[in-house]
Protein backbone atom coordinates (compact mmCIF):
# COMPACT_ATOMS: atom_id res chain seq x y z
CA UNK A 1 0.00 0.00 0.00
CA UNK A 2 1.36 3.40 -0.96
CA UNK A 3 0.59 6.71 0.67
CA UNK A 4 -0.16 9.89 -1.22
CA UNK A 5 2.67 12.42 -1.34
CA UNK A 6 1.56 16.00 -0.84
CA UNK A 7 2.91 18.48 -3.37
CA UNK A 8 5.02 21.27 -1.92
CA UNK A 9 4.33 24.76 -3.24
CA UNK A 10 6.95 26.26 -5.52
CA UNK A 11 8.69 29.15 -3.69
CA UNK A 12 8.08 32.66 -5.04
CA UNK A 13 11.84 33.17 -5.39
CA UNK A 14 12.29 30.29 -7.82
CA UNK A 15 12.04 32.47 -10.95
CA UNK A 16 14.92 34.74 -9.97
CA UNK A 17 16.93 31.66 -8.96
CA UNK A 18 16.19 30.14 -12.36
CA UNK A 19 17.33 33.33 -14.13
CA UNK A 20 20.61 33.17 -12.21
CA UNK A 21 21.12 29.46 -12.81
CA UNK A 22 20.55 29.82 -16.56
CA UNK A 23 22.75 32.90 -16.84
CA UNK A 24 20.12 34.98 -18.69
CA UNK A 25 21.77 38.02 -20.25
CA UNK A 26 20.04 41.34 -19.39
CA UNK A 27 21.53 43.01 -22.48
CA UNK A 28 19.97 40.35 -24.72
CA UNK A 29 16.63 40.77 -22.95
CA UNK A 30 16.75 44.53 -23.56
CA UNK A 31 17.51 44.03 -27.24
CA UNK A 32 14.64 41.56 -27.67
CA UNK A 33 12.17 43.68 -25.68
CA UNK A 34 12.98 46.79 -27.72
CA UNK A 35 10.74 45.37 -30.48
CA UNK A 36 7.71 46.21 -28.32
CA UNK A 37 8.60 49.83 -27.54
CA UNK A 38 6.54 51.31 -30.42
CA UNK A 39 3.39 49.74 -28.98
CA UNK A 40 3.69 51.57 -25.64
CA UNK A 41 5.51 54.83 -26.36
CA UNK A 42 3.19 57.80 -26.03
CA UNK A 43 1.19 56.10 -23.29
CA UNK A 44 1.05 57.83 -19.91
CA UNK A 45 0.94 54.85 -17.54
CA UNK A 46 2.53 51.46 -18.18
CA UNK A 47 2.07 48.42 -15.96
CA UNK A 48 4.24 45.37 -16.60
CA UNK A 49 2.83 42.21 -15.08
CA UNK A 50 5.52 39.67 -14.29
CA UNK A 51 8.14 42.37 -14.76
CA UNK A 52 11.14 40.20 -13.89
CA UNK A 53 14.27 42.34 -13.54
CA UNK A 54 12.60 45.34 -15.19
CA UNK A 55 14.50 45.49 -18.48
CA UNK A 56 11.44 46.66 -20.42
CA UNK A 57 10.55 49.27 -17.82
CA UNK A 58 14.08 50.66 -18.13
CA UNK A 59 13.79 50.79 -21.94
CA UNK A 60 10.58 52.79 -21.65
CA UNK A 61 12.16 55.10 -19.05
CA UNK A 62 15.02 55.91 -21.43
CA UNK A 63 12.62 56.82 -24.25
CA UNK A 64 9.84 58.38 -22.19
CA UNK A 65 11.04 59.31 -18.69
CA UNK A 66 7.90 61.30 -17.88
CA UNK A 67 5.61 58.26 -18.17
CA UNK A 68 4.58 56.42 -15.02
CA UNK A 69 5.97 52.88 -14.88
CA UNK A 70 4.91 50.14 -12.49
CA UNK A 71 6.17 46.57 -12.29
CA UNK A 72 4.31 43.71 -10.62
CA UNK A 73 6.01 40.44 -9.71
CA UNK A 74 5.51 37.76 -7.09
CA UNK A 75 9.26 37.16 -6.77
CA UNK A 76 10.73 39.43 -4.04
CA UNK A 77 14.19 39.36 -5.58
CA UNK A 78 12.80 40.56 -8.92
CA UNK A 79 10.88 43.34 -7.17
CA UNK A 80 14.04 44.42 -5.34
CA UNK A 81 15.96 44.72 -8.61
CA UNK A 82 13.15 46.68 -10.26
CA UNK A 83 13.06 49.16 -7.40
CA UNK A 84 16.84 49.51 -7.48
CA UNK A 85 16.50 50.42 -11.17
CA UNK A 86 14.28 53.34 -10.15
CA UNK A 87 10.81 52.03 -10.99
CA UNK A 88 7.69 51.53 -8.94
CA UNK A 89 7.15 47.89 -8.07
CA UNK A 90 4.53 45.80 -6.30
CA UNK A 91 5.31 42.40 -4.83
CA UNK A 92 2.16 40.43 -5.49
CA UNK A 93 0.61 37.64 -7.51
CA UNK A 94 -0.58 39.27 -10.73
CA UNK A 95 -4.15 37.96 -10.46
CA UNK A 96 -4.39 39.16 -6.85
CA UNK A 97 -3.01 42.54 -7.88
CA UNK A 98 -5.47 42.90 -10.75
CA UNK A 99 -8.50 42.08 -8.63
CA UNK A 100 -7.46 44.50 -5.89
CA UNK A 101 -6.01 47.43 -7.81
CA UNK A 102 -7.56 50.79 -8.58
CA UNK A 103 -4.83 51.56 -11.16
CA UNK A 104 -6.02 52.42 -14.69
CA UNK A 105 -3.01 51.98 -16.97
CA UNK A 106 -3.37 52.79 -20.66
CA UNK A 107 -0.71 50.16 -21.49
CA UNK A 108 -0.16 46.72 -19.95
CA UNK A 109 2.79 44.53 -20.92
CA UNK A 110 3.07 40.79 -20.19
CA UNK A 111 6.25 39.13 -21.39
CA UNK A 112 6.61 35.39 -20.75
CA UNK A 113 3.83 35.38 -18.17
CA UNK A 114 0.81 33.70 -19.72
CA UNK A 115 2.64 30.39 -20.14
CA UNK A 116 2.68 30.23 -16.32
CA UNK A 117 -1.13 30.22 -16.30
CA UNK A 118 -3.83 27.74 -17.24
CA UNK A 119 -6.32 28.75 -19.93
CA UNK A 120 -8.92 29.41 -17.25
CA UNK A 121 -6.55 31.70 -15.37
CA UNK A 122 -5.54 33.46 -18.59
CA UNK A 123 -9.18 33.99 -19.56
CA UNK A 124 -9.94 35.43 -16.10
CA UNK A 125 -6.89 37.68 -16.31
CA UNK A 126 -7.87 39.10 -19.71
CA UNK A 127 -11.41 39.66 -18.47
CA UNK A 128 -10.16 41.62 -15.49
CA UNK A 129 -7.68 43.55 -17.68
CA UNK A 130 -10.58 44.70 -19.83
CA UNK A 131 -12.09 46.23 -16.68
CA UNK A 132 -8.78 47.79 -15.61
CA UNK A 133 -7.60 49.19 -18.96
CA UNK A 134 -9.58 52.21 -20.24
CA UNK A 135 -11.06 52.30 -23.76
CA UNK A 136 -8.26 52.67 -26.31
CA UNK A 137 -5.69 51.24 -23.92
CA UNK A 138 -3.23 48.61 -25.10
CA UNK A 139 -2.39 45.10 -23.97
CA UNK A 140 0.79 43.41 -25.24
CA UNK A 141 1.17 39.69 -24.57
CA UNK A 142 4.49 37.92 -25.30
CA UNK A 143 5.08 34.18 -24.90
CA UNK A 144 7.39 31.40 -26.14
CA UNK A 145 6.64 30.30 -29.69
CA UNK A 146 5.26 26.72 -29.70
CA UNK A 147 6.11 26.46 -33.41
CA UNK A 148 9.80 26.80 -32.55
CA UNK A 149 11.25 23.30 -32.14
CA UNK A 150 13.73 24.42 -29.48
CA UNK A 151 10.83 25.56 -27.26
CA UNK A 152 8.67 22.57 -27.99
CA UNK A 153 11.38 19.99 -27.39
CA UNK A 154 13.40 21.47 -24.54
CA UNK A 155 13.53 25.15 -23.61
CA UNK A 156 9.91 25.59 -22.53
CA UNK A 157 10.03 22.57 -20.22
CA UNK A 158 13.25 23.71 -18.53
CA UNK A 159 11.41 26.41 -16.56
CA UNK A 160 9.88 24.79 -13.46
CA UNK A 161 6.98 27.26 -13.35
CA UNK A 162 5.71 26.84 -16.91
CA UNK A 163 2.19 25.41 -17.30
CA UNK A 164 1.40 25.32 -21.03
CA UNK A 165 2.25 26.78 -24.45
CA UNK A 166 -0.05 29.26 -26.20
CA UNK A 167 -0.32 29.59 -29.98
CA UNK A 168 -0.94 32.85 -31.82
CA UNK A 169 -4.41 31.68 -32.78
CA UNK A 170 -5.31 30.89 -29.19
CA UNK A 171 -3.98 34.21 -27.89
CA UNK A 172 -5.90 36.17 -30.51
CA UNK A 173 -9.05 34.18 -29.73
CA UNK A 174 -8.75 34.81 -25.98
CA UNK A 175 -8.19 38.55 -26.46
CA UNK A 176 -11.12 38.80 -28.85
CA UNK A 177 -13.39 36.90 -26.45
CA UNK A 178 -12.53 39.25 -23.59
CA UNK A 179 -13.10 42.57 -25.34
CA UNK A 180 -9.84 43.40 -27.10
CA UNK A 181 -9.35 44.12 -30.80
CA UNK A 182 -6.13 42.52 -32.06
CA UNK A 183 -4.11 45.13 -33.99
CA UNK A 184 -0.85 43.25 -34.42
CA UNK A 185 0.50 39.73 -33.95
CA UNK A 186 3.50 37.71 -35.06
CA UNK A 187 6.98 36.51 -34.17
CA UNK A 188 9.61 38.80 -32.70
CA UNK A 189 12.20 39.36 -35.48
CA UNK A 190 14.81 40.35 -32.88
CA UNK A 191 14.71 36.93 -31.27
CA UNK A 192 15.40 34.38 -33.99
CA UNK A 193 18.42 32.32 -32.89
CA UNK A 194 18.00 29.92 -35.81
CA UNK A 195 18.95 26.23 -35.97
CA UNK A 196 22.13 24.88 -34.36
CA UNK A 197 24.96 25.36 -36.90
CA UNK A 198 25.91 21.70 -36.72
CA UNK A 199 22.52 20.74 -38.20
CA UNK A 200 22.94 22.89 -41.32
CA UNK A 201 24.34 21.57 -44.58
CA UNK A 202 28.15 21.90 -44.58
CA UNK A 203 29.62 24.29 -47.12
CA UNK A 204 31.15 22.28 -49.98
CA UNK A 205 33.34 25.07 -51.43
CA UNK A 206 33.10 23.60 -54.93
CA UNK A 207 33.69 25.71 -58.01
CA UNK A 208 30.71 26.18 -60.28
CA UNK A 209 30.33 23.40 -62.78
CA UNK A 210 30.01 23.93 -66.49
CA UNK A 211 30.35 21.83 -69.60
CA UNK A 212 33.52 19.74 -69.57
CA UNK A 213 36.20 20.87 -71.98
CA UNK A 214 38.00 18.15 -73.90
CA UNK A 215 41.37 19.16 -75.32
CA UNK A 216 42.66 16.89 -78.05
CA UNK A 217 46.45 16.87 -78.61
CA UNK A 218 47.83 17.91 -81.95
CA UNK A 219 48.24 14.84 -84.16
CA UNK A 220 51.77 13.74 -84.92
CA UNK A 221 52.76 12.87 -88.48
CA UNK A 222 52.43 9.21 -89.42
CA UNK A 223 55.37 7.60 -91.24
CA UNK A 224 55.17 4.29 -93.06
CA UNK A 225 57.81 1.71 -93.51
CA UNK A 226 58.12 0.11 -96.89
CA UNK A 227 55.93 -2.88 -97.32
CA UNK A 228 53.14 -1.69 -94.96
CA UNK A 229 49.70 -1.72 -96.53
CA UNK A 230 48.25 1.77 -96.37
CA UNK A 231 44.72 0.45 -96.80
CA UNK A 232 44.94 -1.56 -93.56
CA UNK A 233 46.22 1.43 -91.60
CA UNK A 234 43.39 3.62 -92.84
CA UNK A 235 40.84 1.06 -91.77
CA UNK A 236 42.36 0.92 -88.29
CA UNK A 237 42.36 4.71 -88.06
CA UNK A 238 38.69 4.80 -89.08
CA UNK A 239 37.78 2.36 -86.33
CA UNK A 240 39.87 4.32 -83.83
CA UNK A 241 38.16 7.55 -84.82
CA UNK A 242 34.73 5.98 -84.30
CA UNK A 243 35.80 4.72 -80.86
CA UNK A 244 37.07 8.15 -79.82
CA UNK A 245 33.88 9.85 -81.08
CA UNK A 246 31.77 7.40 -79.07
CA UNK A 247 33.85 8.05 -75.95
CA UNK A 248 33.48 11.81 -76.36
CA UNK A 249 29.72 11.41 -76.80
CA UNK A 250 29.28 9.37 -73.63
CA UNK A 251 31.61 11.65 -71.68
CA UNK A 252 29.35 14.56 -72.61
CA UNK A 253 26.26 12.69 -71.39
CA UNK A 254 28.05 11.72 -68.17
CA UNK A 255 29.10 15.34 -67.62
CA UNK A 256 25.53 16.61 -68.12
CA UNK A 257 24.17 14.07 -65.64
CA UNK A 258 26.81 14.97 -63.09
CA UNK A 259 25.76 18.62 -63.38
CA UNK A 260 22.12 17.59 -62.89
CA UNK A 261 23.09 15.56 -59.81
CA UNK A 262 24.91 18.50 -58.33
CA UNK A 263 21.94 20.79 -58.90
CA UNK A 264 19.67 18.19 -57.30
CA UNK A 265 21.99 17.88 -54.29
CA UNK A 266 22.08 21.67 -53.91
CA UNK A 267 18.26 21.83 -54.07
CA UNK A 268 17.93 19.13 -51.41
CA UNK A 269 20.46 20.92 -49.19
CA UNK A 270 18.60 24.24 -49.61
CA UNK A 271 15.28 22.59 -48.76
CA UNK A 272 16.87 20.93 -45.74
CA UNK A 273 18.22 24.24 -44.41
CA UNK A 274 14.93 26.04 -45.14
CA UNK A 275 13.05 23.39 -43.17
CA UNK A 276 15.40 23.80 -40.23
CA UNK A 277 15.03 27.58 -40.28
CA UNK A 278 11.26 27.15 -40.27
CA UNK A 279 11.46 24.76 -37.32
CA UNK A 280 13.82 27.11 -35.47
CA UNK A 281 11.91 30.32 -36.13
CA UNK A 282 11.18 33.20 -33.77
CA UNK A 283 11.77 32.23 -30.17
CA UNK A 284 8.79 34.27 -29.00
CA UNK A 285 5.44 35.41 -30.39
CA UNK A 286 3.29 38.37 -29.42
CA UNK A 287 -0.21 39.75 -29.73
CA UNK A 288 -1.19 43.40 -29.32
CA UNK A 289 -4.79 44.20 -28.45
CA UNK A 290 -6.66 47.46 -27.92
CA UNK A 291 -9.45 47.72 -25.41
CA UNK A 292 -12.68 48.31 -27.31
CA UNK A 293 -15.20 50.88 -26.08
Amino acid sequence: MTSAVSESPVPDEIESSYYTAQGFDPAHSRQVRSHYLPFVLGRGFLVELGCGRGEFLSLVAEQQPEARRLGVDVDPEMVRQVREAGHEAVEDDLLTYLHGTSDRPDAVFLAHVIEHLSVGEAFAMFGRLREVIPAGGRLIVVTPNPACFANLSNDFWSDPTHVRLYTLDLLQFLLGETGFEVIDAGGNPLDVPGPPPELLTPVANLDAWGAAEMVMPEPTPITFDEGVAVEGILEELTRLRATVASAVHWMGIYNDRMIEMRHLAESVAAAHDASLRHLYGANEIYVVGERTA
